[in-house]
């Protein structure tokens, strides 16, 4: 089992990054979701949101009447899960947990995983240890959407540098992709105005690409049928493509 990143870093500036291409991503996939839970009759009730980041997902779900639970391993993302709800007053109740690890004390109608979270496990053995804790705190029946980069996504958008500056910091990438070992890295250099010079604060992101064939395969052994899997643009860009695989699974 690889340790994870505890990301202490990117929470800082998660949200206003995300916002500055227009809409945070929990906004973005919002529609598929609720497509997906409509074409199944789901209505509100209760969910888990799997590395739920800084809680956007978990907080829109809650707005339309479930009641949610968010896990994540860091607690810089979970603090600013808090802080959200605390301001909208809504019932979302945050735990932290490697996702490897997930138990909650009730079981659910729905678990979700959003913005390629399931890549950020560096192993297969990991993605299956991971299936089978989601798989466990469902219901009979219960449902798993989810979705993940796929293999046009690293290829495209992991092989090179990228930069973002904003009114209150500058954001740099340096991006790598290994086919061979389908492993993603993205160093990250957020500079933040200081009174002499800036203040430079680094992290990085580890990520896996996961063929279909794996995750289908893990998703069988866990207990889960594949309902549904589709490749889809979260971006306005027609031309770079299908960047990301939508999963719905069932447990059986």
């Amino acid at each position: 089992m690889v340790r994870p990143t505890h990301y202490t870093v990117l929470p800082l500036i998660y949200d206003r990054w995300q916002r500055s291409y227009g809409k945070d991503y929990s906004a973005v996939v919002l529609p598929l979701l609720l497509s997906s839970l409509r074409c199944r009759g789901l209505t509100p009730g209760t969910m888990v949101d799997v590395a739920c980041g800084t809680g956007s997902l978990a907080v829109l779900m809650a707005g339309r009447g479930w009641r949610v639970w968010g896990i994540d391993a860091s607690g810089a993302m979970i603090a600013e899960g808090w802080k959200k709800t605390t301001a909208r007053r809504l019932s979302v109740l945050f735990l932290r947990q490697d996702m490897r690890r997930l138990r909650l004390p009730e079981k659910v109608n729905l678990a979700t995983s959003v913005f390629d979270s399931l890549n950020h496990l560096r192993s297969l053995a990991d993605l299956k240890t991971t299936l089978r804790r989601v798989h466990a705190a469902l219901l009979p029946g219960g449902w798993f959407m989810f979705d993940v980069n796929n293999e046009r996504c690293y290829r495209l958008l992991w092989t090179r540098e990228q930069s973002l500056t904003h009114r209150d910091f500058t954001l740099l990438l340096n991006n790598s992709y290994n086919p061979g070992t389908r492993r993603a890295q993205s160093r990250v250099r957020i500079l933040l105005p200081g009174k002499d010079k800036p203040r430079v604060l680094q992290e990085t992101v580890r990520e896996r690409c996961f063929t279909p064939e794996e995750i289908a395969a893990a998703l069988a052994r866990a207990g889960f049928v594949d309902t549904e899997r589709r490749d889809f643009n979260p971006t306005d860009r027609v031309r770079i493509g299908r960047i990301k695989t939508w999963w719905v699974a069932r447990r059986a």
